[in-house]
């Protein structure tokens, strides 16, 4: 494939934009229109297991950004790929900083107490699913047509 046919792999709005943008907007109408569970229901387990989350969260995301410098590949979410890394958190997702977004605002609605963050996290994994994620694979696939085909085979989108 010629590189005037290979599709960028992203232009507007990158992916953690919409990451930053669905949390401030969680962020917001939990202010001013909260939508979080009775107090009562926010138990110490509930915001450790959201505090959990989250952390786990972190670590994936420092974990796959420390690959993408081993391999020094680009992350860069608007310049082409320069590598299709197969091992670290990418042989256990195809997405792992995408799934680790998701994981943040499921962390934030239990640590908060706050359903609006759930229904973000939702609303984030449908968006980074078919804004980012189709579009980046097609880059893949264009990129890389010897490897990628196996890659899909052995790890999945998500998880």
């Amino acid at each position: 494939m010629s590189e005037q046919q290979i599709i960028p792999p992203y232009s507007w709005p990158l992916p953690p934009i919409m990451t930053m943008c669905m949390m401030a907007l969680c962020w917001v109408l939990d202010k001013t229109l909260p939508l979080g569970w009775e107090p009562e229901d926010v138990t110490t387990f509930m915001r450790g297991t959201g505090w959990a989350i989250i952390i786990a969260a972190i670590a994936i995301d420092v974990w796959a950004m420390l690959t993408f410098r081993r391999h020094e590949a680009n992350i860069m979410p608007h310049k082409s790929a320069t590598n299709l890394i197969m091992d670290g958190p990418f042989a256990h997702s195809r997405n792992p900083i995408y799934l680790a977004n998701v994981m943040l605002m499921v962390g934030f609605a239990f640590a908060l107490g706050s359903r609006w963050f759930l229904l973000g996290g939702a609303m984030l994994f449908l968006i980074l699913s078919e804004f980012a994620i189709k579009r980046e694979e097609r880059h893949m696939a264009a990129l890389f047509p010897q490897q990628w085909p196996d890659y899909v085979k052995m790890v999945r989108r998500w998880v």
